[in-house]
């Protein structure tokens, strides 16, 4: 129940318009952290570390890679960042890079890209 909440108050502070980051002190029971350990005393991830580690893989801004539709069509949401999208076509394999840098708070972008097929 505790990751519950823990997840609840980390998407709250992300989601405000004045928060870039998030830094979190936390450390091993050893230490003294015992409410927000990310691993156990065997290094094995904890249910609160697991939601860390499930935020930073859907709020990351690495390589995003996705596969249009027949129609050359793809419908991607991204949250602020910077980013590497490859795009690629389904019938002849044909990609395209992009860069896109996603300010907090700005509104919803289309961005068309023309794919040969």
């Amino acid at each position: 129940m505790q990751a519950e909440y823990f997840e609840e108050v980390l998407r709250e502070a992300y989601s405000h318009l004045a928060v870039q980051g998030i830094i979190m002190f936390a450390g091993p029971a050893q230490a003294g952290f015992n409410s927000t350990m990310l691993a156990d005393t065997n290094f094995q991830t904890t249910p609160t570390g697991q939601v860390v580690d499930n935020l930073i893989l859907e709020w990351g801004s690495g390589p995003y890679t996705a596969i249009a539709d027949s129609r050359g069509i793809v419908d991607i949401s991204l949250h602020h960042g910077d980013y590497d999208v490859i795009v690629t076509h389904p019938s002849n394999q044909y990609s395209k890079k992009l860069n896109f840098s996603v300010r907090k708070g700005s509104s919803e972008e289309n961005v068309h890209v023309k794919m040969h097929a």
